[in-house]
């Protein structure tokens, strides 16, 4: 008797069941891979699809890619990429943020683009007939009107200044850093001006054998300034030059100035580089450098010529994403003041759920130059008040993310 009504019970919720899932057929299954971006807000308003959590289930992969604008904005590229039947439908669509868009403006104009560009995946599906579009018309214009003009000729200018205090009852840290930047870019030229200023002082209080206390204060500071010329020549290829300026008292370094022209080469065209992109540079620093004290070469100022090579790769795609560098460069005057560094990270979608990600970094170091004579106080190396001698150094991460159940992700609820 049991059974029998188990059984009934089935028969009554297979049209509800039967419903459901013809409900959730009729909608697009769209997997949004959005890097930066609030992928909750856009689930919450695009309602006439399916968000699924793992791309095996879609039938439309969104790859968003943000870059900053030469106005400080930003400018997306939204990637559709069709799936299973629709393997052989894609879309792109970008459009640019300005600076003085509200983070609102700038997530609603997201959401906008990305609702449009499903639309073309959906002809075939009645839910379309659901969907309604308004458009509004902007105020009508003259013809002749002509382009407004930039009084400021595309120049940028940014000025900021931040600090922070921490401490308890035996120590402090004061923080103070500031700077200035200009830039400006347009499709033939882009230069960069950019200047930091950094202040850190740490005070500890110890107690005397007296029963009185004292206070010690340790203080490191640093300047730099870094400007960038650069002149496109073509799709692949790239002129300019570096200026470089900086002290520390870290780093011994009381004063250097200098400049590198350099070259760069893109194997890939360079308007593919929200995709994929690898590149070639190769410079020649000519430097001033004057020291605080005097180095373990028994120097106190010199002028050198430095030789620089740096390969960049970057890669976005669904299977997940790749950068990757390497640098090398030595001292003209003595071969054996080298440098080596090479590292990158991996983030790897393995199978359905499973992804794993690698990071790893390693130098080799021969060319501490500033590095001063006499050896270093504790409190030196134990506050990294001082660079130290070292012949390499590196840093890894491996890790991995398993995830299962639900096929649907419609669903954002914001509560504690």
């Amino acid at each position: 008797m049991r059974s029998k009504f188990f059984i009934f019970l089935g028969l009554l919720m297979m049209p509800v069941m039967a419903s459901g899932q013809d409900s959730n057929q009729q909608k697009l299954n769209v997997f949004i891979d959005c890097r930066g971006c609030s992928e909750s807000f856009i689930q919450t308003e695009i309602k006439f699809v399916n968000f699924v959590r793992d791309q095996s289930d879609a039938d439309v992969h969104i790859l968003v890619v943000r870059q900053r604008t030469g106005s400080g904005g930003r400018q997306y590229t939204i990637n559709f990429m069709g799936r299973g039947i629709l393997i052989d439908e894609s879309e792109v669509i970008k459009f640019n943020s300005p600076q003085q868009d509200t983070d609102e403006i700038e997530r609603n104009r997201l959401v906008q683009h990305i609702g449009l560009g499903l639309i073309g995946f959906m002809t075939d599906r009645d839910i379309l007939a659901d969907i309604e579009l308004i458009y509004s018309q902007p105020e009508a214009e003259e013809e002749t009107q002509e382009p407004e003009e930039d009084p400021w000729n595309n120049w940028l200018f940014e000025i900021s200044a931040s600090t922070d205090l921490s401490g308890e009852e035996r120590r402090k840290t004061f923080r103070l850093q500031g700077g200035v930047e200009a830039r400006r870019v347009t499709e033939n030229w882009k230069v960069e001006l950019d200047y930091r200023r950094n202040f850190n002082r740490r005070t500890f209080r110890t107690n005397n054998d007296d029963g009185t206390t004292s206070s010690n204060s340790f203080i490191i500071e640093s300047q730099r300034y870094f400007g960038l010329v650069g002149k496109t020549i073509n799709n692949h290829w790239t002129i300019g030059a570096y200026t470089r300026a900086r002290s520390s008292t870290q780093d011994n370094i009381d004063y250097n100035f200098g400049a590198t022209p350099t070259i760069e080469y893109s194997l890939y065209p360079y308007s593919e580089f929200t995709r994929r992109e690898i590149t070639f540079r190769y410079g020649m620093l000519a430097m001033q450098q004057n020291y605080t004290d005097s180095t373990i070469f028994n120097k106190t100022e010199e002028f050198l010529l430095r030789q620089e090579f740096n390969v960049r790769v970057d890669f976005t795609q669904p299977w997940g994403g790749l950068r990757a560098y390497l640098e090398a460069g030595n001292y003209m005057n003595d071969f054996s003041r080298n440098r080596f560094r090479i590292g990158g990270r991996l983030n790897m979608r393995i199978s359905r759920g499973l992804s794993v990600f690698i990071s790893a970094n390693y130098s080799i170091i021969n060319d501490q130059i500033s590095l001063p004579k006499g050896d270093s106080t504790d409190e030196e190396v134990l506050l990294n008040l001082r660079q130290q001698a070292t012949s390499f150094n590196y840093d890894g991460s491996v890790g991995f993310s398993f995830n299962f159940g639900s096929l649907y992700n419609n669903v954002v609820n914001p509560r504690l």
